[in-house]
């Protein structure tokens, strides 16, 4: 046993004393100095509202010999999130009881003003009536102290009601720099189960204990449906291999984290391994996603997305978007009931590698290749670790303030997550409707549409309602407009809601939604079904183009919803979440690497305004902790594998198999366009990481994996990087197999002129997805011994580096973001145990 294995620490962080050595323990793995790292959240006051009772409630003599008063109160605090609640209605009662308590979160801020606006209403069958509205300065209610005021409405009508303001002290936010303790138990029992397989499958240089036990992350890039299948080949011969089941991570962007998704929430995983899974899969998208928009569908979707903007949560494209891709890769039933959070039974102990996907949190008024935010999504939690701050899974849609629910929503649905993850295709959905029609192809355009979305800002004016607490939903508020601006635009848009509101499916699905012309709502809360076109309409598809006969129904479909306000411009395309930030202090931030030698400072990087923007140049900016409502994208939009989230050095990963299904101009170019952005990024946050030497192509030529390493860094992971390319598979049926001479199976490319593998093709057919699964799949049962050679260079870099995974004394205490009181208290509990290094991966 190493010395590093001495270490322990108790469950609290760093508690009372180290227990000698080391020895096993229920709980999770907590000598963990990344736990020190404690960001801090400013306490919020919490407000009482005792709403006691009424006496002598009055609508006026002859109002009450009429019909004597139902009363209730209604208190609106705008100061507080959802700061508008009332009490029940009491029915004919002119003494009401209440004894109703209502609690608001309130900035602790005393410049902020904090006015109730307290009113007494009349229930009523058809509408409720005001009694009469006083307003109250709560701020003048002290700390700990109970105030009692009786206010009177109309003369008559007298409330009593008390105030008490107290510290919250209830928070639903995670916030600190260590792993959640979910992960940390998981991370625990997997390691045995690794230890196990790794055993199994390698016939020397196994690991000899859990400490030589190394992490291995499996990772897929963006690419749509491309991904999807062709990580679904190579997640396959991973696990004929054995390596998949000796992986302790599956990390997914974009396309893959659909294939990822259907996998995890398919019930036969992982008992049954990954086939029945992928079955399902090759089944769904062998029919075209855009045959899910029929009136059935589109009802339910209407239903779905009106109930979400009337709850008070922000509706975009994207939602309307997942649910399509939900539905055709889920199916309805599966659809209905998946959640991410579900994906904790299918990991608990250690049974499977855990599952993390990725999406990006962007401004408007930047590129996202700028200025971006990278957001992690596991089965336990979700959050920024540029932050440190996290908030379950389960809690993630709830509405919160400095830290805490101040209304909860049902969890994310998985499909709506999926639509964030893919929102690539939401934003550019007129032209994935394009690709999938057989007259249609270009490579050229998948590249172009990904450089706008990376490239250029989202376009869109952020407007008051953006930090408003109304419930009524952004999208269907007033932009701030000028006026000739405004009037023309409300000429452009009543003349399009005129017209696609009366006669294309765009106009039935807008009516389900309830926008659109109020003469028309008004006259019929029911949409119409929509008419046929006419043989003598023009047929233009959805870009503008003529299409055939077939797809024009579709097409009008397409104009008519994109061209509503909801759908009409990117940001409403963009995936847009309540900030479950909103109201932290956000002064100070960590780096992913805090341990890590730097000049850095921790206070957040301001941009020169003079300078212009480069990729990655605003990335240490904040995020606006007053927004409301923030923007969530598609991750492939700066590069397209998510290596942020496994490069986070708690996460102690030593091999990435890192899967590229990234779009190229052509079959023989270059295929290390998005590796190099993610070692530029990795560089910027001081993460260890290989060199990659583009020179290797020119050295090698095209193949099927590349392996790069650091041999002057310990700490840096291996990355096997795999790319798509057909180049063995022409020749070999399976490794070490020749093709028969008529066997034309492997003679296909992948990013030709007229390719079925277009970033945009939403339909496969099953010869399609046959030859690109089997691809994948060759091409990674091809590089087995690779695989196996490097994971016994990983454990022997374990057995004998003494910084690898570690934490050393020297880093501590030259340490830039810990306080001298932290230093000092780690450093005297290292001197204890004579240790020189913490071990971060017990």
């Amino acid at each position: 046993m190493s010395e590093c294995e001495k270490l322990v620490v108790v469950s609290n962080g760093f508690g009372d004393a180290y227990k000698g050595r080391y020895r096993r323990r229920r709980g999770v793995m907590d000598n963990d100095p990344f736990q020190l790292f404690e960001v801090s959240v400013e306490q919020c006051h919490l407000l009482i509202v005792n709403i006691i009772e009424g006496r002598n409630i009055s609508k006026g003599s002859i109002n009450d010999l009429i019909d004597v008063p139902d009363p209730y109160v209604v208190v609106h605090i705008r100061a507080a999130p959802d700061g508008k609640k009332q009490t029940r209605a009491i029915d004919n009662e002119t003494n009401p009881k209440w004894k109703e308590v209502l609690e608001y979160y309130l900035p602790p801020d005393e410049a902020i003003a904090t006015v109730a606006q307290i009113t007494l209403m009349d229930a009523n069958y058809t509408f409720d009536e005001p009694i009469g509205q006083v307003e109250y300065d709560v701020g003048k209610v002290e700390m700990n102290q109970t105030v009692r005021k009786t206010f009177i409405f109309n003369e008559t009508s007298e409330v009593d009601i008390e105030f008490k303001r107290v510290i919250n002290k209830k928070y639903n936010l995670r916030s600190s720099l260590a792993l959640c303790g979910g992960e940390k138990t998981f991370r625990k029992s997997r390691k045995r189960v690794v230890q196990a397989n790794m055993r199994k499958i390698m016939e020397i240089g196994a690991p000899r204990t859990l400490r030589e036990t190394p992490t291995i992350a499996i990772m897929g890039s963006g690419g749509g449906y491309r991904a999807l299948v062709g990580y679904s080949g190579a997640v396959r011969a991973l696990k004929e291999m054995g390596i998949f089941d000796c992986a302790t991570y599956i990390v997914g962007l974009s396309g893959s984290t659909w294939y990822m998704s259907s996998l995890y929430s398919h019930p036969s995983f992982p008992e049954e391994g990954v086939w029945p899974a992928t079955e399902d899969m090759r089944k769904s998208i062998s029919t075209n996603l855009i045959r899910l928009v029929h009136p059935q569908s589109l009802m339910r979707y209407g239903n779905r997305l009106r109930t979400k903007m009337r709850s008070g949560q922000p509706v975009t494209f994207t939602d309307f978007f997942g649910l399509l891709i939900g539905e055709h890769l889920l199916g309805p039933e599966r659809m209905e009931t998946a959640c991410l959070s579900d994906f904790q039974k299918k990991i608990e102990n250690g049974k499977a590698p855990m599952p993390l996907m990725t999406c990006l949190h962007v401004r408007s008024d930047v590129s996202a290749m700028v200025y971006h935010e990278w957001i992690e999504f596991s089965p336990y939690e979700i959050g920024m670790a540029k932050y440190g701050s996290f908030v379950r899974t389960s809690d993630f849609n709830n509405k919160f303030f400095m830290g805490v629910i101040s209304k909860n929503f049902h969890e994310a649905p998985l499909h709506f997550l999926m639509g964030v993850w893919g929102s690539a295709f939401s934003i550019l959905f007129n032209r994935l409707v394009a690709k999938t029609k057989p007259n249609e192809s270009g490579k050229k355009q998948d590249e172009d549409a990904i450089n706008i979305l990376r490239n250029n800002d989202i376009t869109v004016k952020m407007t008051d309602c953006d930090d408003s607490d109304e419930e009524m939903p952004d999208e269907l508020m007033p932009e701030e407009e000028k006026p000739e601006e405004k009037e023309a635009e409300e000429k452009k848009t009543t003349s399009n809601e005129n017209s696609s509101s009366s006669t294309t499916w765009g106009g039935y699905f807008k009516g389900m939604l309830g926008f659109g012309s109020k003469s028309q709502s008004s006259q019929n809360n029911e949409p119409a079904a929509p008419p046929q076109p006419s043989a003598s309409e023009p047929k233009t598809n959805a870009i503008g183009e003529e299409a055939p006969g077939p797809s024009s129904m579709l097409d009008s479909f397409i104009q008519g919803v994109l061209q509503a306000k909801l759908f009409r411009s990117r940001e409403y395309r963009a995936g847009k979440i309540l900030n479950y930030m909103r109201g932290l202090s956000l002064n100070i931030c960590y780096p992913i690497s805090p341990f890590t030698p730097t000049e850095k400072e921790c206070f957040f990087k301001k941009q020169d305004s003079t300078k212009k923007d480069e990729p990655f140049d605003r990335v240490f900016e904040p995020i606006s902790a007053q927004k409301k409502k923030v923007f969530v994208v598609d991750a492939g939009l700066t590069f397209n594998s998510p290596y942020p989230a496994i490069l986070r050095p708690q996460r102690t990963v030593d091999l990435i198999l890192s899967f590229d299904f990234s779009a190229r101009p052509t079959d023989d170019s270059q295929p290390f366009k998005e590796l190099m952005l993610a070692e530029k990024w990795a560089r910027l946050h001081n993460l260890p990481f290989p060199k990659i030497d583009p020179t290797v192509f020119e050295r090698e030529g095209l193949k099927e994996c590349y392996v790069f390493k650091d041999e002057s860094d310990d700490r840096a992971p291996v990355i096997l990087h795999f790319v798509l390319c057909n180049v063995n598979f022409r020749k070999y049926s399976s490794p070490g197999v020749e093709r028969d001479a008529e066997d034309k199976c492997g003679d296909f490319d992948l990013f030709s002129e007229g390719t079925p593998y277009s970033t945009f093709n939403f339909h496969y057919e099953k010869k399609n997805f046959d030859r690109l699964h089997n691809l994948t799949r060759f091409n990674t049962l091809l590089h087995k011994q690779t695989i196996l050679d490097n994971i016994a260079e990983c454990v022997n870099l374990r057995r004998h580096s003494n910084t690898r995974c570690t934490v050393s004394l020297k880093e501590i205490r030259n340490s830039v973001y810990l306080s001298e009181e932290k230093k000092q208290e780690l450093s005297d509990r290292l001197n204890k145990t004579g240790l020189k290094a913490i071990y971060l991966d017990s």
